[in-house]
């Protein structure tokens, strides 16, 4: 199609695959120590985070009733990760920090936009991941049992479908429905760390959950404001 591949802004692609990996490391991190209902629910955080953040780094205007909604999004988040207020769950605050350096990664492709083509980051985004995480990961490549390389077919195959699917229907639908939509990603994982792994949510953790989820609905459905 004649797309170029060429890096216009190099410094802006650099951080953007630079807090994208992050994001992923400390995803996965979060996955293997916490229950996957609360790993993803708080993953989710990052569409607030770019609500909070998007207004410093690249000028655009936040409504104070988007700062009112992110506001209550984060009382569920202290729900989560302290319940008690006196102590902060560390593994719990992985999966925060991948949903705080996911929402950099999102500003930061909104920025590239004006010089650089989507398939340019994608592409750039694959290429520093695969570069950024061999290193620590070849040890292992030539060890792994059956049961292993089962579960990493699997989750290409599973994020690869995913990938199709909302692409499929972010071209199909209202984006806004589809976004919202996309939340059903916590109860289902919820419903899986219960039926396949035994895990279990305390109360507040639903409260909280509810509570990120809604507020993200919320946003995704409050209209812009022309500024």
């Amino acid at each position: 199609r004649g797309i170029s591949l060429k890096v216009n802004d190099p410094k802006t692609m650099f951080l953007r695959c630079t807090v994208g990996l992050i994001a992923m490391i400390l995803y996965f991190s979060a996955l293997a120590r916490i229950p996957i209902g609360q790993a993803v629910t708080l993953q989710y955080t990052a569409p607030l985070f770019v609500a909070l953040l998007s207004g410093r780094i690249i000028a655009e205007k936040v409504q104070s009733e988007v700062i009112a909604v992110v506001v209550v999004a984060f009382a569920g988040i202290v729900l989560i990760v302290s319940p008690d207020l006196s102590s902060v769950e560390p593994d719990a605050m992985l999966a925060l920090g991948s949903g705080f350096f996911a929402a950099l990664a999102y500003i930061y492709v909104r920025q590239l936009r004006k010089t650089d083509s989507a398939t340019s980051v994608v592409f750039w985004f694959a290429a520093f991941s695969v570069a950024g995480s061999i290193i620590q990961a070849a040890p292992n490549l030539f060890t792994l049992d059956t049961e292993a390389l089962a579960a990493l077919v699997g989750v290409g195959i599973g994020a690869g479908g995913g990938q199709v699917g909302i692409t499929m229907a972010y071209h199909r639908a209202n984006a806004a429905w589809v976004s919202a939509f996309s939340y059903l990603t916590v109860i289902i994982a919820t419903i899986y760390g219960y039926i396949l792994f035994n895990e279990s949510l305390a109360t507040s953790d639903y409260i909280g959950g509810l509570l990120i989820i809604g507020s993200g609905i919320v946003l995704i459905f409050k209209s812009p404001s022309s500024d």
